[in-house]
């Protein structure tokens, strides 16, 4: 399952990338590369058969890749980034939910709308950067509203202010994949982020799919593992080191 977790996130990747006209491919491995350094830039789907790792640490280093990498879990690859003065930069929990063993959520979703829109793109970008500390460009998000036949985005309300974001995507495969949720930091511990999950999984069951797919941090694990996600490995981002 780890696998078809992966390969949904990287996916996922690629179609922001190809909607936004910033996705590339190189040798061995792909990678998105949005203006401003912004979301989501990273390299992904290395093929350790082609990759010439030393020309592809010298092109992150000097600015020309991005300098993040993404990889499965996988020791040999692994080993063989250690050795060419990679450095592990963070790590995630991939997981997954099958919808036969939970109950679809009551469709109750008030506070929850849909971003169809430019005006609404804009404010789940600044929402979404905001909850998660690094730049998501409107423009990005605006290119991802004008294709929403496997990506759908949605924003949610407190009080009349929109504090909360979240993204599903479909994949090939008919999985479901729920990405991006968060919440603003002032608006945290209000159970918003609960809704939002809830709205998201809503849409996983409409769409018929037997599994709903995720990476989290530790502290998120934690979260969706009372909801019933299980824990299945890891992905892991490497970065070039400052100094060799």
């Amino acid at each position: 399952m780890n696998k078809i977790i992966i390969n949904h996130l990287f996916e996922f990747w690629g179609y922001i990338g190809t909607q936004g006209g910033f996705f590339n491919k190189g040798e061995g491995y792909v990678y998105t590369k949005p203006e401003k350094n912004s979301w989501p830039n990273k390299i992904f789907e290395i093929d350790p058969e082609i990759v010439n790792l030393e020309q592809l640490h010298k092109q992150m280093k000097n600015g020309a890749l991005p300098k993040s990498l993404g990889v499965a879990e996988n020791e040999n690859i692994e080993k063989r980034l250690l050795q060419h003065n990679f450095e592990q930069q963070s790590m995630v929990k991939a997981m997954f939910l099958e919808t036969t063993k939970t109950t679809m959520p009551a469709d109750d979703f008030t506070t929850i709308t849909p971003v169809d829109n430019d005006k609404k793109a804009i404010i789940f970008a600044r929402v979404s950067s905001n909850s998660f500390g690094y730049q998501i460009l409107s423009e990005t998000i605006i290119s991802l509203i004008k294709h929403q036949k496997n990506m759908h985005l949605f924003l949610g309300k407190h009080n009349d202010e929109y504090v909360s974001c979240g993204i599903i995507y479909h994949d090939k495969n008919g999985y479901s994949g729920i990405h991006m949720i968060g919440t603003l930091p002032e608006y945290r511990g209000m159970g918003l982020g609960k809704i939002m999950t809830n709205k998201l999984l809503f849409e996983a069951y409409q769409n018929l799919s037997d599994i709903v797919l995720l990476v989290a941090s530790t502290s998120g694990e934690r979260i969706y593992s009372k909801i019933g996600f299980i824990t299945d490995r890891t992905l892991k981002s490497y970065t070039v080191k400052t100094s060799t």
